[in-house]
């Protein structure tokens, strides 16, 4: 299960919801924060956790992927934002804006992050090649997905949210000839519901 960073006690801690079978994230209005709140509901779905989000939403949060929270206000099991890192970023107009939510994956979430225009740029050129991966390997006979490449990802994840350490697994994964590619398609989508980085969305369009 999830264990996030305690500031209380500078080590990870496991999340415990008060209610059985319901997580309550609130965020800090700041745009990082809230990318880092929509990705710990996420992956309490996975846990087959009911995720709700309690926050009121920042220009541009949707655009990175942000799922609309469900209330405003109330009691949180989980706050995001005083251990999420100081991030500066830059104007991202003409690319796409999830590159940018990958550039903030790409770095842990606790560390201060200061983004160029290249950054973005090689993120935005990233993304793109990702989905051009993933929409060949939809051309190919369907498996089921990889279940130690799922695991070990999850893994990384529900350890403080370590997302760099996710998206080597899913690099790794590509260059895996053992790994059929549509093994590979059906891993990368599956991980993707939790990165949401919609990996799929050249699928029948090359």
């Amino acid at each position: 299960m999830l264990r996030l960073y305690d500031p209380g006690t500078a080590r990870l801690a496991e999340v415990l919801p008060v209610r059985p079978g319901v997580i309550r994230v609130a965020c800090a209005e700041e745009l990082r924060a809230q990318v880092v709140g929509d990705l710990i509901r996420r992956l309490a779905g996975r846990h087959r956790l009911r995720a709700l989000g309690i926050w009121n939403p920042v220009p541009e949060a949707a655009d990175l992927g942000v799922r609309p929270a469900e209330m405003s206000s109330g009691t949180a099991d989980v706050h995001v934002g005083e251990t999420v890192g100081r991030w500066s970023p830059v104007p991202w107009d003409g690319l796409d804006p999830l590159a940018v939510r990958l550039a903030l994956l790409e770095t842990h979430y606790r560390a201060d992050l200061s983004h160029t225009r290249a950054d973005l740029t090689s993120a935005d050129a990233s993304l793109t090649a990702w989905r051009r991966r993933v929409a060949g390997w939809a051309e190919s006979p369907g498996r089921p997905s990889d279940r130690s490449y799922v695991a070990e990802a999850v893994a990384h994840l529900d350890s403080d949210l370590d997302t760099p350490a996710a998206l080597s697994s899913l690099s790794r994964l590509a260059e895996d000839d053992s790994v059929p590619p549509g093994a590979k398609f059906e891993t990368a989508i599956e991980l993707d519901m939790v990165l949401g980085l919609d990996l799929v969305r050249l699928v029948g369009r090359l």
